[in-house]
């Protein structure tokens, strides 16, 4: 009887992880803030094309989240980087990050004009792909938290940076038809609703930081 308990509990705690991660990413990554970045870039290409492109777009944020969970942290644990440190400084990106979505200001803390000049100006995975949407704060934080050491980290490592990928694509799609955009007030709504998430989870994480590298602050 303990063991099954045991095992619920482990089990609904990576789901709880899980959804964490996915709410995290999805509001780091911001598929909804670079809509118009996709509009402009594939003006003039057809629907297909469109599709096809939303598709990469989606891929490349999957794919680079899960790359920067797997193997992010081995790279900078080979260079010298401590995980509280990862933790620190990513946290503290993301605050920066979710300050500017409560203020109203994130795409220029998110994208720079250069880079929103040169992602408008065509499809290609550099720079929309990335480091706009699969950008700093985003990688940062599956580095910090994606480690595989028993079973029931596999569900939180693996699905959010899936789940933020078919988010990518499917917001892409539907813009690739012309619709699909929310009113300006609804998306300045969920970007405070989740720059407020986003603190909190930034101010989590910078805590863990400091608790790995200074010992003593827990004693």
């Amino acid at each position: 009887m303990k063991r099954e308990e045991c095992f619920m509990g482990e089990a609904f705690a990576a789901v709880g992880l899980t959804l964490k991660k996915t709410l995290t990413l999805v509001a780091l990554v911001d598929p909804l803030l670079a809509i118009p970045l996709f509009v402009a870039a594939t003006n003039g290409y057809d629907t297909g094309f469109r599709y096809r492109y939303s598709r990469q777009l989606g891929l490349t944020v999957a794919v680079s989240l899960l790359a920067g969970g797997l193997f992010g942290l081995h790279f900078l644990n080979f260079m010298g980087v401590s995980l509280g440190a990862i933790q620190i400084g990513g946290g503290a990106i993301m605050f920066v990050v979710a300050l500017a979505m409560v203020v109203a200001k994130n795409e220029s803390v998110k994208y720079t004009r250069d880079e929103s000049e040169d992602a408008a100006s065509g499809p290609s995975i550099v720079p929309l792909g990335i480091p706009l949407l699969a950008g700093p704060a985003a990688l940062s934080y599956v580095m910090a938290t994606s480690r595989v050491t028993t079973l029931e980290d596999i569900l939180p490592v693996f699905l959010p940076p899936v789940v933020v990928g078919l988010t990518t694509w499917i917001c892409f799609r539907v813009a690739s038809r012309g619709g699909g955009m929310l009113p300006s007030s609804v998306l300045k709504v969920i970007e405070r609703l989740a720059g407020f998430f986003l603190t909190a989870v930034a101010v989590e994480m910078m805590g863990s930081g400091l608790k790995a590298m200074f010992p003593s602050l827990t004693a």
